[in-house]
């Protein structure tokens, strides 16, 4: 079973994502502070993150360069979240492996995180 981490500080979001990941057969953990995230991403090794771009604590462009400095965790694929349309550049520059602009359509979400989870 894959493992997906959502990191997001709308519960809301959080919420609809574990509920509709879970139908699809994945292991969710998901968080709503980039603190401590490091930390999560090692123990919990997901296959997937999952990550807004403006989180509490520190950030999901910090997060994703920090992830991707890491040599342990480096390989796991970060898909940045964001309402904001210019930030998807900043994200990639970060190392993010995809980004999505919310509000999201489901399928467009569902059909990055496969195209992710089996490349």
């Amino acid at each position: 079973m894959k493992k997906i981490l959502i990191c997001d500080d709308d519960e809301g979001i959080v919420e609809i994502l574990t509920t509709i990941l879970k139908e699809d057969r994945w292991e969710i953990k998901s968080i709503t502070s980039g603190k401590k995230i490091l930390k999560i991403i090692k123990d919990f090794m997901p296959d997937l993150v999952l990550l807004d771009i403006w989180m509490p604590g520190i950030g999901g462009v910090e997060i994703t360069r920090l992830v991707k400095k890491d040599a342990r965790v480096k390989h796991i694929p970060i898909i940045i979240l964001s309402a904001l349309q210019d930030t998807e550049e900043i994200a990639k520059e970060a190392g993010a492996d995809g980004f999505i602009l919310k509000p999201f359509e489901m399928e467009e979400l569902l059909s990055k995180l496969n195209k992710q989870l089996l490349s």
